[in-house]
């Protein structure tokens, strides 16, 4: 694990602490012990667990095996795992931001700008980035899109023309065409792939070796297998993006497709308590990890900062989760959050969907992992 940096005051910090390291804290037994419970009761096969305050990776730690059956291998640290939605923060959003700061792309320019196809009705054309980036666009549930669609371009042309189910800005609802659009119009205005500018501007130079999108045959040895998949392609999925719309559209999408492991999640989380930089690497401008992580009360009370969400009172986080923190959550068993007024990150990684989906203990133990572990912030030896 690389050595994170300081957070500091000034735009020129960037000094580096001492050498993290993976020895578990003792501070952190209890919520070892919270994991393997949910272990034990069949919440997941398995989980990475890593914990990072003060510049410093205080735990990381692997836990069960990479499946429910006899002879499964244990779970590795270095496990990589499909982020799912996870791929909305740590992919589209960080590369929105990264245009943002250059000038490219405007939060309040409405799609249509960017997306002449989308000029579907009066109501398409008010829809902006910022909405977009907030789920309040009024883009309705998501249809099973694959199911009507052979490639990329089919599942957009539905986007495209899909009635909107209210007025944008005026509802908040969690749906995946937000960023499969969204990732379309960073393509459009970078000139590249989702997965080239992520690559060139954010994960090679935070040293993100573990992190991508249709992962190379090296990482997939390395990858926790997903779900029985009966839906569609009918094996284990594993290394293969668990999403069946991504899957259609290539594995490179705005939605979902990336794939991470926690000791690269805790790099991109200590980057974000850095203002934006790692190691004197500039990534984001000190005031756009500001306003991304900001609440952008849109419509009035959502809990939805740009791309991120915030601590709600029923958030996975816990109660004790802190008022200045950043979250998200996957489908697949993912989840991050992190606290600016603690200087501190859970990165918590699980297979829950192995064997199936259908496994709904991953909302239970969320709540009760992280709380077990800010009760250890909390109490420092």
């Amino acid at each position: 694990m690389a050595l994170f940096v300081a957070a500091t005051a000034h735009a020129g910090g960037g000094r580096k602490l001492r050498n993290a390291t993976a020895d578990q804290d003792a501070r952190f037994r209890t919520a070892f012990d919270v994991v393997n419970g949910w272990i034990q009761q069949g919440a997941f096969p398995g989980a990475v667990l890593a914990v990072g305050q003060h510049g410093s990776l205080v735990a990381l730690k692997a836990f069960g095996h990479t499946e429910y059956v006899p002879g499964a291998p244990p779970m590795a640290v270095d496990e990589i795992f499909d982020l799912a939605s996870l791929s909305k923060v740590i992919g589209t959003t960080s590369a929105a931001a990264y245009l943002y700061d250059r000038g490219r792309l405007e939060l309040d320019t409405r799609v249509v700008d960017y997306v002449p196809e989308f000029a579907g009705t009066q109501e398409h054309d008010r829809v902006t980035i910022r909405e977009l980036l907030t789920h309040s666009s009024g883009i309705p549930t998501p249809r099973l899109f694959y199911k009507f669609a052979n490639d990329k371009d089919g599942i957009l042309r539905q986007i495209y023309t899909v009635p909107l189910a209210s007025p944008p800005g005026t509802q908040f609802v969690y749906r995946d065409p937000n960023f499969i659009l969204l990732g379309d119009i960073v393509e459009r205005v970078s000139g590249k792939k989702l997965n080239e500018i992520l690559q060139r501007h954010v994960f090679g130079p935070l040293g993100m070796r573990s992190t991508e999108y249709r992962p190379s045959a090296n990482l997939i040895s390395r990858t926790a297998p997903t779900e029985i998949d009966d839906i569609l392609r009918h094996h284990l999925v594993r290394g293969e993006v668990h999403d069946e719309n991504c899957l259609t559209m290539g594995g490179v999408c705005g939605h979902a497709g990336l794939f991470s492991s926690a000791g690269d999640l805790a790099i991109y989380a200590q980057m974000m308590l850095n203002g934006g930089q790692y190691r004197h690497r500039r990534i984001f401008q000190k005031s756009t990890v500001d306003l991304f992580t900001r609440r952008q009360n849109i419509p009035d009370g959502s809990s939805r900062a740009l791309g991120w969400d915030t601590p709600a009172s029923k958030s996975f986080a816990g109660s004790l989760a802190s008022s200045r923190a950043i979250l998200h959550t996957g489908f697949t068993g993912t989840s991050i959050y992190v606290d600016f007024e603690r200087e501190a990150f859970i990165v918590l990684l699980t297979n829950r969907v192995n064997p199936t989906r259908d496994n709904n203990k991953i909302n239970e133990a969320r709540p009760d992992i992280h709380t077990a572990v800010i009760v250890a912030f909390r109490d420092p030896q």
